[in-house]
Formats: structure tokens, C-alpha cells, sequence
């Protein structure tokens, strides 16, 4: 329609000009720069609940205590439930590497 002789004509009720206004645009610049600023003071700080509780990782003889209770005795809280899968994950870990490893022995 308007391809051939211009720019195709206007209905009436749009504004005659094709730029965004200056509020428009002054609110979309604050935004971007609020929006560059504030994610990294998020990840600063995220409160994530990331404190190490529980046996350390060298303490095999307490993490396989708990490991077993992860069998035996069902977890009273999320961080009962949690410590225990992170100590199932050191011998779980161990066990799936050792098995790699015979298996590409004795192959």
C-alpha cells in the first residue's frame, strides 16, 4: 500500500510523529540503569542458607553414620534431609568413580 508512494498515510487519531517521547525515553534510560545496577547488589548477598553444618567431608566415620540414616530413619526437617544427602554424596561419589575405574581395569 504504501511500499510504491511513501509511507502509508496516518489514521487520524495517531500522533504525527514516529519518536518516543522525552519522558518515555528518560524513563527507559533510569530504568536500564537501575536494572544494571541492582543485580549485582543482589548477588552480594543472597541469603541462601549456605552455612556448613554438620560433620566436615573428612569426618567419614560421622558422614557414614548419617549416610546410613538416610535408609534407616526418615529426615524430621529439611536440613536433617539435606545433611543426609550430602553425606549419601561422598560415597556415592566414591563408589560410582571406583566402579568406572575396576570396570576399565578389567576391561
Amino acid at each position: 500500500l504504501g511500499s510504491k508512494h511513501g509511507p502509508a498515510p496516518r489514521p487520524p487519531s495517531s500522533p504525527p510523529f514516529d519518536a518516543m517521547s522525552l519522558l518515555a525515553a528518560a524513563a527507559r534510560s533510569a530504568g536500564a540503569r537501575q536494572r544494571a545496577v541492582l543485580p549485582v547488589a543482589r548477588i552480594a548477598k543472597r541469603h541462601l542458607g549456605e552455612t556448613t553444618t554438620g560433620p566436615p567431608v573428612t569426618d567419614l566415620a560421622s558422614n557414614f553414620r548419617l549416610a546410613c540414616e538416610f535408609f534407616t530413619k526418615p529426615a524430621i526437617s529439611y536440613k536433617d534431609y539435606k545433611q543426609q544427602c550430602v553425606s549419601l554424596r561422598i560415597f556415592a561419589f566414591a563408589g560410582v568413580c571406583g566402579g568406572c575405574a575396576l570396570c576399565l581395569m578389567l576391561d
